[in-house]
C-alpha cells in the first residue's frame, strides 16, 4: 500500500509542476476569467487546489490541528502570476513530500477522527484521507485543464499514464 500512495503523491507533484507550465500559455485575462468549473477562475481553482492540499496535509503530518487545518487559505491574489504559482505550491509540495516519506504500511492503517462543522465526527483510516487528498488533486487538475482548452490552449499531457511512462 505504501508503494501506491507514495506513486500517488510522486504524480501529484509532478502534474501540479506541469500545470503551472501550461498556465503560462494563458493571458491574465484568461487566468482570471469565471467560469472554471465551480471554483471561479482558474487562478480561484489553483488556490482551492493548494489550501485544499496543504490544509489536509498540515493536519495530517501534526502541524496543524483538524480545525486549524480548515482554516487554511491561499488567496489568488497569492499566486496571480506563474512566478507566484511556482513560489507558493513549492513549500506545500516539499510538505507533502516530506510527511509521505515518513509514512509506513502500518501508520496507514491508522484511524484518524475529525469533526466537520458541517458533517460532523467523522474517522477514516490515514489511506483512505490521503487517497482522497490524491483524487482531490486530479480532478482539480483536470478542472484547470479544460478552462486552458476552453480558452483554446493545449494544456500538457497530466495523465498518470505519462507521469508512469516518464518515471520509469
Amino acid at each position: 500500500m505504501i508503494e501506491v500512495i507514495k506513486s500517488l503523491y510522486a504524480y501529484n507533484s509532478w502534474a501540479t509542476a506541469k500545470l503551472i507550465d501550461s498556465l503560462e500559455q494563458l493571458s491574465p485575462d484568461e487566468l482570471n476569467a469565471p467560469g472554471c468549473s465551480g471554483n471561479g477562475s482558474v487562478i480561484q481553482t489553483l488556490a482551492h487546489l493548494m489550501q485544499s492540499q496543504w490544509g489536509w496535509i498540515s493536519w495530517l503530518d501534526g502541524s496543524l490541528t483538524s480545525n486549524q487545518a480548515m482554516m487554511v487559505r491561499v488567496g489568488a491574489d497569492e499566486i496571480d502570476t506563474i512566478p507566484k504559482m511556482r513560489e507558493r505550491w513549492s513549500p506545500i509540495d516539499s510538505q507533502t513530500t516530506a510527511a509521505i516519506e515518513t509514512l509506513s504500511d502500518a501508520k496507514l492503517k491508522d484511524e484518524w477522527s475529525w469533526t466537520h462543522p458541517v458533517t460532523g465526527p467523522n474517522s477514516l483510516p490515514l489511506w483512505r484521507l490521503l487517497v482522497h487528498v490524491a483524487t482531490h488533486g486530479a480532478h482539480t487538475r483536470a478542472q484547470i485543464n479544460a478552462a486552458i482548452r476552453r480558452a483554446g490552449h493545449a494544456p500538457n499531457n497530466i495523465d498518470f499514464l505519462n507521469y508512469s511512462l516518464e518515471s520509469q
